[in-house]
This record gives C-alpha cells, structure tokens and sequence, in this order.
C-alpha cells in the first residue's frame, strides 16, 4: 500500500483496471496522484524528460511499480504525445483518466515579461494540456467513458496574477479550455474538472521562498485527495467543476 494517501478497498474499486496518463508525473505533485493511482488499483503512465526523476518515482512505488509504465517524452510536442498515446493504447487498450499536471512558473509584470517568457509559459502550461486531450478525447469517445482532470491556480482567482501576467493568462486560459472540453464531451461520459491550487508546500517552493510561513500553503497530498475524489465513482455526477484547494493562505 502506497503511504502517501490511505486507501479503504471500497475506493480501490474506483481505480482497479483503470488506465491514467499523468502529465508531470515525476514532479511532487505529480508524482503524489500517480502513485496514489497506482495504489489503489489503475495502470499509471508517465511521459517523463529526466532519467533520474523517473527512476526516483519507480524507487518510491515500492509494491505498485508493477502498475507504472513510463516512456520519454515532451508534452509540449506533438509527435512525443501522440507516440505517446498510440503506445498506451497498444499497451492496455484504452485510456480512463487523464490528469494533466505538467507546467511551470515565471514571474513578471506585462510590461516586463519577454516574448520568449510569454510563449515559455503558454507552452508549459496550455499547450500540454492541449495536446493531450487533442490525443487522447477520441480515445474516450470511442470507449464511451472518460475523465480529465487540469490544473490551473489559486492566483487567477478574484482577477489576481499581477506580477506574474504570463503565468496568470496561461493557467486562466487551462481553466477556461476545461470547461470548453466538459461540454464538448459531456455526451460521452467524459467529465472534465479544474484544480485551482494555491502554493503547495513542495521542495521547490520552499527554496524560492524560505521565508515564507509553509504552515498556511497546500500539501500535495490536500490536492491529491480531492483528485482522487473527481476521478472516482463517487463523482460520477459531477460532469464539471473547478476547485479552489487553497490550504490556509
């Protein structure tokens, strides 16, 4: 059993042949919902760029590593992705769930952001989301079943992200983009939900800012929780929604 989230067999139920691709895999977040999903039943993919970090996921799997399937790949590309998808679909037959996670952060105001910042961050952040459900929603069409699973950030909410102008667009434009695919797909049993985190307490973060209070950011395990719960038959109702999942900031 994996030790990050503590699975009930009733929950497992909701995961057990269920095939996932989870994007940003091997990051903290990312590596938080794969292994959860794994643990409680799914066949977990995950397109990774770094060696190290997939072997670091792997280590970390413990009994579920059986139930991890990886192969390199860019999200940002277009041929990686769809070699990507044709693999999983050959491997396993069809694709449940999608969880794009993968993405990145910049800083800087309109007037100071450059056009290479401004392209770097629509690239990580919409443009993988993008491609992915460009590959994989006729996956889910044909099956009849699907659920996707973004995620965008706590800092557009209330007409926020000054100071981070490319960063705020991008992530706005990934929440707007999952509404747009809830209705487009919602005759096909193909829900799609938004997570709109704010700052999760990740190694990462704290080494950006170390002076911050972590006690009021949101742990990976918070947003992973109420992932698991959007994937699960216990939301099969819930054909779309966006979450804030801000912690105590």
């Amino acid at each position: 059993m994996i030790p990050y989230l503590q699975h009930s067999a009733e929950v497992d139920m909701d995961f057990q042949d269920r095939v996932a691709i989870v994007t940003g895999g091997t990051g903290a977040l990312g590596s938080t919902v794969a292994l959860d999903l794994a643990g409680g039943g799914a066949r977990v993919a995950v397109p990774y760029i770094v060696d190290e970090e997939w072997a670091a996921l792997q280590k970390r799997a413990d009994a579920a590593r059986e139930r991890l399937w990886a192969a390199r790949a860019d999200f940002a590309k277009s041929a990686d992705v769809d070699r990507f998808i044709a693999d999983i679909v050959a491997r396993w037959g069809r694709i449940d769930f999608l969880v794009c996670i993968a993405g990145g952060f910049a800083a800087g105001k309109t007037h100071e952001t450059s056009e290479d910042s401004w392209d770097s961050m629509f690239n990580l952040n919409l443009r993988t989301v993008y491609l992915a459900a460009h590959a994989v929603a006729p996956v889910m069409i044909k099956q009849d079943f699907g659920r996707i699973i973004t995620i965008s950030s706590g800092a557009i909410l209330n007409g926020g992200g000054a100071g981070m102008a490319a960063y705020a667009v991008s992530k706005g434009a990934v929440r707007q983009l999952t509404e747009i695919l809830a209705k487009e797909l919602r005759d096909y049993d193909i829900h799609a939900h938004c997570i709109l985190p704010g700052t999760m307490d990740t190694p990462a973060n704290r080494r950006a800012m170390p002076s911050a209070d972590f006690s009021k950011w949101v742990s990976t395990a918070d947003v992973t929780r109420v992932i698991h719960f959007l994937l699960g038959d216990g939301a099969r109702a819930v054909q779309s929604v966006s979450v804030p999942v801000l912690g105590k900031g």
